[in-house]
C-alpha cells in the first residue's frame, strides 16, 4: 500500500519500495531533471593507433566476436550513457 509521504513527493506508487519506510532518506538530491544528461546514440570511432587517447588513459573496454570497442571515462564522465552495437548485437555502455 502507498504510503502518504508518496503521495506528497508525487512519487509513482508502483515505484515505491513497501520494506523502506522512510524512502525520501535513499534519493539522492535531483540537480538535472529526468533526462538532463544526452545519451550518445552514434559513437564514432578510430582504430587504436589512431585514437587521441593517453597510455594511462582509463576506458571500458569491451570484446565480442571478434569486434572490440573503447570508450573513453573522459567522454562518460559527461554523456554517461552510450547506446552502441558490438558484434551484431546492441548494447548499452554507461559510467
Amino acid at each position: 500500500m502507498p504510503s502518504e509521504t508518496a503521495d506528497r513527493a508525487g512519487l509513482d506508487p508502483e515505484l515505491i519500495n513497501p520494506r523502506v519506510e522512510e524512502f525520501e532518506s535513499y534519493l539522492p538530491p535531483r540537480l538535472l531533471g529526468l533526462d538532463g544528461i544526452r545519451p550518445v546514440y552514434e559513437p564514432r570511432f578510430v582504430a587504436a593507433a589512431d585514437a587521441p587517447l593517453e597510455d594511462e588513459e582509463l576506458i571500458i573496454g569491451i570484446s565480442l566476436e571478434g569486434e572490440a570497442k573503447a570508450y573513453p571515462i573522459t567522454v562518460l564522465r559527461f554523456r554517461e550513457i552510450v547506446n552502441d552495437e558490438l558484434g551484431g548485437l546492441p548494447i548499452l555502455v554507461t559510467w
